[in-house]
């Protein structure tokens, strides 16, 4: 009985090859860091509006990853500095620890 059996070969991609630029890394960062502050702005905003206005954090996570997804580190630093006073990469760096040692703290608490 003959029982031949295919193996296809994967293309073979080098390890650093697959990883992403410092630009790219820099560029999600800010993403997640705009994402957070306009976030906690908007929500802010609902709940001083005596119910007018609704947020909810799952939707506006989707809708910003979606609406930014494309968008320039340089844009994405004018955002930041103009909406946020976050001058450069390292202010936004920093801004980022302190959202992530908040989400712990909350995290510890529950």
């Amino acid at each position: 009985m003959n029982t031949a059996t295919v193996t296809r070969k994967q293309p073979v991609t080098k390890a650093l090859d697959r990883v992403i630029s410092i630009d790219e890394k820099r560029r999600l960062m800010l993403i997640e860091v705009l994402r957070e502050e306009s976030g906690r702005e908007l929500e802010a905003q609902a709940r001083f509006s005596n119910g007018e206005i609704e947020f909810d954090w799952k939707q506006h996570n989707s809708q910003f990853r979606i609406d930014y997804a494309d968008a320039s580190l340089k844009e994405l630093l004018e955002y930041a500095r103009k909406l946020y006073g976050l001058a450069d990469i390292d202010a936004v760096r920093e801004r980022r620890a302190k959202h992530k040692a908040q989400i712990r703290t909350r995290l510890e608490r529950n």
